[in-house]
């Protein structure tokens, strides 16, 4: 007889831890309290009323978009593609920063701009077609062909300066930055 009385008095204990646990659950899916809870002068417990959620920003509000994206990774060759993205996959957006400024020219904003689209907006490789006008001078920029001697030298002192500037921008970046929202 003291064994059962034992084995109620536990299981009751256990359905009661149920079903507080479920409405504790329930409450804390629906915080508004009832309509007869109130007990102030004023109608309130003295309980700060939940604030209401805070709406998220659209997509667009990024300032990301496909078109962005595209015209980005139409600036790159399939290698450079290639690399950009795999440094994108393997969560190194600085790196992806740092080769598509150094692969297109572009400054360091608008290597950030770039690489954040082509982060939100994935874009697969497309082969550039070439313009018919273009392709009837192929000797009309024969001038940039000739190298000149002042360029290296000039060439290396701004890409070690640039190198410099993107990394300490770079540095202020996270991961985080490259998701989408």
């Amino acid at each position: 007889m003291e064994l059962a009385v034992i084995i109620l008095f536990v299981l009751s204990i256990a359905v009661l831890s149920a079903l507080w646990g479920r409405f504790e659950k329930r409450r804390a899916a629906n915080p508004k309290p009832a309509a007869g809870a109130s007990s102030g002068a004023d109608g309130s417990a003295g309980a700060r009323p939940a604030r209401p959620a805070r709406p998220r920003p659209a997509p667009a509000a990024t300032g990301t978009s496909p078109q962005a994206a595209r015209d980005a990774a139409a600036l790159l060759s399939a290698d450079q593609h290639r690399q950009i993205y795999a440094a994108l996959g393997q969560g190194q957006p600085v790196k992806a920063l740092k080769l598509y400024a150094m692969f297109t020219g572009a400054g360091i904003r608008a290597s950030g701009a770039a690489i954040t689209n082509m982060a939100a907006h994935p874009q697969p490789y497309v082969r550039p077609i070439p313009d018919p006008g273009s392709a009837a001078k192929p000797d009309a920029n024969r001038d940039d062909a000739k190298p000149d001697a002042a360029k290296p030298a000039a060439g290396a002192e701004s890409e070690a300066v640039r190198e410099e500037e993107i990394s300490k921008w770079a540095q202020q970046l996270r991961p985080e930055d490259f998701l989408k929202p």
